[in-house]
């Protein structure tokens, strides 16, 4: 069954189909289309290796027509051999090769058609040669019929209401046949047809049973893949709150310190180098007395905010990393930008306008930020750049706050 685009559906939707049955063997229209479209190619394997199968069966019953009509073995050997056989090959062969898949997409009832169709002419062979020819045994010849019914039905395994359709033309082809063609006692029809007909209820209860158990298979796989699907969903909606800072939206301290090992593993393999900015509100306890919890919560995530806002690259990585520090890792290029980045926030933070009465560093909410950028090394660990962030902070608060202090650990100029 195709998975990769299956669409997923309400377990409990599948459930009430589950427990209310489905006796007309039909799903809801979008559920019919999935089952039709997910069997598909089922469909085709069956219809490949049903049809090899039933072509060396059809062949076999040359030997009871040399046994009950020689007199028509000729014509038999002819229908068989020459026509029908040649016919089902070429059918097999393009179905192997493919040629039917553009219309399997938007038909995928194509495999029915083609097993009716050659259970039809299969059938018609035999009214053909009952027409052609008179034979002693013609009575016992309309058995044939009845294989032909296996075939569908329960060989092929046509899907249900074909295979009524099936079965009710074979049937009226028996029945005109018997009616029409010379040399059989019409006395015997009605207990003919009723074994024909016997056979035809037989198989038809046996397909209704095999598509019932394959729909309910189908809708137990629907429902565990919406069970999987709810599951993984919801385990990476914790993994994600895991790593996400409830305040601001962004990530967390967890998230930087699963993150920064691997870039810098990356950039050691890669020679290159890794940034990151140590950013802390100025005076934030104080901002919190004077302001309390819901101010200092917005003020948190307006800086939080316009930290992002300077972000411009997809890898970059905005975190809280403490109750007033926010951390920013420049996982690649950083030498060349991580200056500019750092005054660009120190900036825009101070161009909030965010009231901070109790600040000695302003009147509005500012930040210091301790800038370092260093040549990824197998001789140092990523731990080497939060000690050299966090010296590079402390400068910049020592300093006199909103401003930035940058580590010229590979020769830029602070």
């Amino acid at each position: 069954m195709s998975e990769s685009r299956a669409p997923l559906y309400d377990t409990q939707r599948i459930d009430r189909l589950l427990e209310q049955g489905f006796p007309w063997l039909r799903f809801p229209v979008d559920l019919e289309r999935t089952f039709l479209r997910d069997t598909v190619h089922e469909r085709k394997r069956q219809f490949l290796l049903s049809g090899l199968v039933s072509l060396l069966v059809y062949n076999g019953f040359l030997v009871a027509d040399y046994l009950m009509a020689p007199e028509a073995f000729m014509l038999a050997l002819v229908m068989r051999i020459l026509l029908f056989t040649p016919l089902s090959i070429i059918f097999l062969w393009h179905v192997w090769r493919g040629s039917f898949d553009r219309i399997e997409r938007v038909m995928p009832s194509i495999y029915d058609l083609l097993a009716i169709t050659g259970g039809l002419l299969a059938a018609g062979s035999l009214s053909f040669i009952l027409f052609s020819t008179e034979m002693r045994y013609t009575a016992y010849y309309h058995s044939g019929f009845m294989v032909v019914l296996v075939y569908g039905n329960t060989v092929q395994r046509l899907r249900f209401w074909w295979a009524v359709l099936f079965s009710a033309c074979v049937l009226s082809m028996h029945v005109l046949t018997a009616w029409l063609a010379g040399g059989f006692d019409l006395n015997m029809l009605p207990a003919i047809a009723s074994l024909i007909l016997s056979m035809a209820l037989f198989t038809l209860v046996a397909n209704y049973v095999m598509e019932r158990d394959e729909r309910r298979r189908h809708l137990l796989l629907l429902r565990e893949r919406a069970v999987v699907h709810e599951l993984t969903t919801t385990h990476q909606r914790l993994r994600d709150l895991a790593r996400t800072d409830p305040i601001t939206g962004l990530f967390n301290r967890r998230h930087i310190q699963e993150r920064l090992p691997l870039a810098w593993q990356h950039q050691v393999l890669h020679r290159g180098d890794l940034g990151l900015l140590m950013i802390n509100i100025d005076h934030f306890k104080r901002y919190h007395d004077r302001y309390g919890l819901m101010a200092s919560e917005s003020c948190l995530r307006q800086v939080g905010q316009s930290i992002q806002d300077c972000i411009k690259r997809a890898d970059d990585r905005v975190a809280r990393y403490g109750d007033d520090t926010f951390v920013v890792l420049l996982p690649d290029d950083a030498k060349s930008r991580i200056g500019a980045l750092a005054e660009r926030i120190r900036q825009a933070v101070s161009s909030m306008g965010v009231r901070h009465a109790a600040s000695a560093a302003s009147r509005y909410v500012t930040v210091s930020i301790g800038a370092v950028v260093d040549q990824a090394s197998t001789e140092r660990t990523a731990e080497s750049l939060i000690h050299a962030a966090e010296q590079a902070l402390s400068e910049a608060k020592s300093a006199g706050r909103n401003r930035v202090v940058l580590h010229d650990t590979m020769g830029i100029a602070a």
